[in-house]
């Protein structure tokens, strides 16, 4: 079954107004959006908080790119799909 499509009408250009006040909603998502950053941040600490020059062993080294690369891998940005394509 082909996936159903749904048309979305264009954007009014005088919807965005960069001197317009922020609503509570855009103030709301950048508190959230602040509070994942902080996570991230934390967690980027952390991995660069280790000498890598400590890491031994495979299993060491194993460990720390585990680690990194699941923070990188979630963080990503993921490739979008053009319409049509599979």
């Amino acid at each position: 079954m082909a996936p159903r499509v749904i048309n979305v009408p264009k954007t009014d250009p005088t919807a965005y107004n960069p001197n317009r006040p922020a609503g509570k909603l855009l103030q709301a998502q950048t508190l959230h959006l602040r509070d994942a950053l902080i996570h991230y941040a934390h967690e980027v600490t952390t991995l660069l908080a280790v000498d890598v020059r400590t890491l031994k062993t495979e299993g060491d080294v194993s460990a720390y790119i585990h680690k990194a690369t699941a923070l990188l891998h979630t963080h990503a940005a993921r490739p979008t799909q053009k319409q049509g394509q599979k």
